[in-house]
């Protein structure tokens, strides 16, 4: 079996293949690796607002120029021009509600965490409470801690937002913590925490908002009303016999213990069911007693006379 050839005998080696093998200079890859993390895209916000702009302009050009335009026509344009603005109005809220998501996450989140091991420490700490006073006093400090718990995470989101402790820097003892100054916010949501709503002001529902009920539209009628004349012609014109239209008609009680063909039979005999043979059949004339003497003694003698 011959020897393997080690790395540095490239006699035998195409040329195309000589910058393949490990050497001191091996050749560049096609496309370079990226060096670091990937670049961040930057997205299309999901509630663009240029269709609703462009539609915003037109019905105003409208407006403007066209002087001569029927009330009917003009006033459906300006509820829709109001409606686009109201749009409007929503898609830059939703903007900036996003925009205050992404500036105070971080600081709503530390804060967030601090709460819960506040709330964890005193917790720890009524366990091992003594007294009645101590019991109190602790029950109290684990009712701010909840708020502040709740106010990290229940803070409008569309607002600028307002912090609970000091910053890095700065060092304070428990009972100056204690003694600082809520934000004004801060009892509303100690309030809203009794009452359930804190959801409603996460999302920016504060005191004094009021929505507006929504008005279902009724779709007019398509169907002319009957007039009394009418009403009273289609009654007329119903006969016992003759078939009623189908608000009048006023279905009989059967039977279904028999079939088909046996409630017909049934339906016949007591006369409930015309059949189609009856309805064609003519009536017959049966001439009156009177008629037959005046045909007798008028007769002038027949074949079988």
């Amino acid at each position: 079996m011959p020897a393997k050839r080690s790395h540095e005998d490239l006699d035998g080696i195409h040329e195309s293949r000589q910058p393949q093998v490990h050497q001191d200079d091996p050749k560049p890859a096609k496309k370079p690796r990226r060096e670091g993390p990937p670049k961040i895209r930057k997205q299309v916000h999901a509630s663009s607002v240029n269709a609703v702009k462009k539609r915003i302009r037109d019905v105003t050009r409208l407006l403007s120029r066209s002087e001569d335009l029927p009330a009917d026509v003009r006033l459906e344009n300006e509820r829709a021009l109001a409606a686009y603005q109201q749009e409007l109005n929503a898609a830059d809220e939703e903007k900036a509600r996003q925009r205050m998501v992404k500036k105070y996450h971080m600081v709503r989140f530390f804060e967030r965490q601090k709460a819960t091991r506040t709330l964890k420490k005193w917790k720890k700490r009524l366990l091992e409470a003594t007294t009645g006073e101590e019991v109190e006093d602790i029950t109290a400090q684990m009712h701010i801690a909840e708020v502040d718990l709740n106010y990290a995470h229940s803070y409008p989101l569309n607002e600028r937002y307002i912090s609970l402790y000091p910053p890095k820097g700065a060092e304070e003892s428990e009972d100056q913590q204690k003694d600082a100054v809520k934000p004004p916010i801060w009892a509303e949501i100690e309030r809203r925490m009794e009452e359930g709503t804190l959801k409603e002001l996460r999302y920016g529902v504060r005191e004094g908002h009021v929505e507006k009920p929504k008005t279902v539209r009724q779709k007019p009628a398509t169907t002319k009303p009957r007039l009394a004349s009418e009403t009273q012609n289609f009654k007329k014109r119903a006969e016992p016999g003759e078939r009623v239209g189908q608000m009048e008609r006023v279905p009989e009680p059967q039977d279904y213990t028999l079939n088909r063909r046996e409630r017909r039979k049934a339906m016949i005999k007591t006369g409930a069911l015309i059949t189609s043979k009856a309805a064609k059949k003519p009536a017959i004339h049966e001439p009156m007693g009177n008629e037959v003497d005046n045909d007798d003694h008028g007769s002038d003698g027949g074949f079988f006379e």
